[in-house]
């Protein structure tokens, strides 16, 4: 490990375009030049890396709190992560500045007419189911995987395949001459993922680190046409799996990273320029947070639970307090659904929704033309309370 880290370089490359100039500026026109810079970032497989005390004792304090946490979800008799995978989706989306509600996003999972913003996200779930599903290591295919899943809901045709173009972040949309990041050409996109995925292979560095260096270098490749932030923070929860640090759970990440967006950014420019640690410590702390957030959440739903639950005494059936489990899964809901996921039939699933309508744990929502569905007001709250900065500062004040 003789490689150590520095400022990454770059490259002059012609820029071509077929852009009519017809119709932009002569101040736009003035920017665009014959060549550009694009970034040569280092390469990492084999690179050391040296940490802090300070650093050492916060992922010490972290993969702990993990752990436990994990543990813990284990043993409740709801899918924890069926639903803090939406919520997930939405504070990663939000990020960015693509924003639906918990509601619209369960909705989508339903009715094809849900709003737009909705449908793109729930390609952000999909994914993310996509990338939990197994523990297997990190390849292309994977990658490739996730990113099509993502992109699907969009109609877009480019799910699933690295670019072949130059792409950038910020400026004019007519040339990469004024942005803030020009990543790699599409020609090097291949190499760096090869390095990359040899990283995530490595047994000598703690997994959180790890996971926030192959983050901080796959957000830099940016090895696609769109959606490599989403991808990118989906990819977190696969390397958090396949390092066998959650076993059961997912971990809203991403609500973590919203709490403090500026930081997240100023980290992953700071990696650029040659200094791995800010983003070890913002993964780091967007973890420790994750773990707070979802303790908050898991409590305040077997709060709800335990109201249900007295709300149904003495009337209380088995079918009944299924429906009450997976309310928390899906919290949106219709007499199709419910009789898929507990197999009954479709009789019996409309007559627990109108007890449970009656107990007032769900309400009626939708027309006969539209769509009737039920809702549970109560856990949709709880989820997008973690799904945007706002709703954060209020869980925690």
């Amino acid at each position: 490990m003789n490689e150590q880290w520095y400022t990454m370089g770059y490259e002059r490359v012609p820029w071509q375009s077929s852009l009519d100039f017809t119709y932009i500026s002569k101040r736009q026109r003035d920017k665009i030049k014959e060549d550009y810079l694009a970034a040569v970032p280092l390469k990492i497989a084999s690179i050391g890396i040296d940490l802090t005390n300070e650093i050492q004792l916060l992922l010490d304090e972290v993969l702990v709190a993990i752990i436990r946490f994990d543990a813990i979800q284990q043993e409740k008799k709801y899918s924890f992560p069926a639903l803090l995978l939406r919520s997930e989706s939405a504070a990663s989306s939000q990020i960015e500045n693509l924003t639906s509600s918990v509601r619209n996003i369960a909705l989508a999972e339903l009715n094809v007419k849900a709003p737009h913003n909705a449908k793109l996200i729930l390609g952000n779930v999909k994914a993310m189911r996509e990338a939990i599903k197994s523990d297997s290591d990190i390849d292309k295919d994977v990658i490739k995987e996730i990113h099509k899943t993502l992109i699907e809901p969009s109609g877009a045709d480019f799910g699933g395949h690295f670019r072949d173009e130059q792409v950038w972040i910020g400026g004019s949309s007519h040339s990469p001459h004024d942005a803030l990041f020009v990543p790699p050409i599409a020609n090097r996109i291949n190499e760096y993922l090869d390095d990359i995925i040899s990283f995530s292979k490595r047994e000598d560095l703690n997994p959180i680190v790890k996971t926030a260096l192959f983050h901080a270098q796959f957000e830099t490749i940016h090895p696609f046409v769109d959606g490599n932030g989403r991808t990118g923070r989906t990819l977190i929860h696969r390397m958090l799996k396949s390092e066998q640090i959650l076993l059961s759970v997912t971990l809203p990440v991403s609500s973590g990273l919203l709490a403090n967006i500026e930081n997240y950014m100023s980290a992953i420019k700071e990696y650029q320029n040659g200094n791995p640690l800010p983003i070890i410590v913002q993964i780091s702390e967007a973890l420790k947070l994750a773990v707070s957030i979802g303790t908050k959440v898991s409590q305040k739903i077997d709060k709800t639970l335990d109201t249900w639950m007295a709300t149904i005494d003495q009337r209380r059936n088995k079918n009944l307090v299924n429906l009450l489990y997976l309310l928390v899964e899906n919290p949106v809901v219709n007499s199709q659904l419910i009789s898929k996921k507990m197999d009954i039939s479709l009789r019996t699933a409309n007559n627990l929704l109108n007890k449970a309508k009656e107990y007032q744990i769900i309400r009626q929502v939708g027309t006969e033309k539209r769509g009737i569905y039920y809702q549970s007001d109560e856990i949709i709250s709880i989820f997008d309370e973690i799904s945007d900065a706002k709703g954060l500062y209020r869980l925690f004040s």
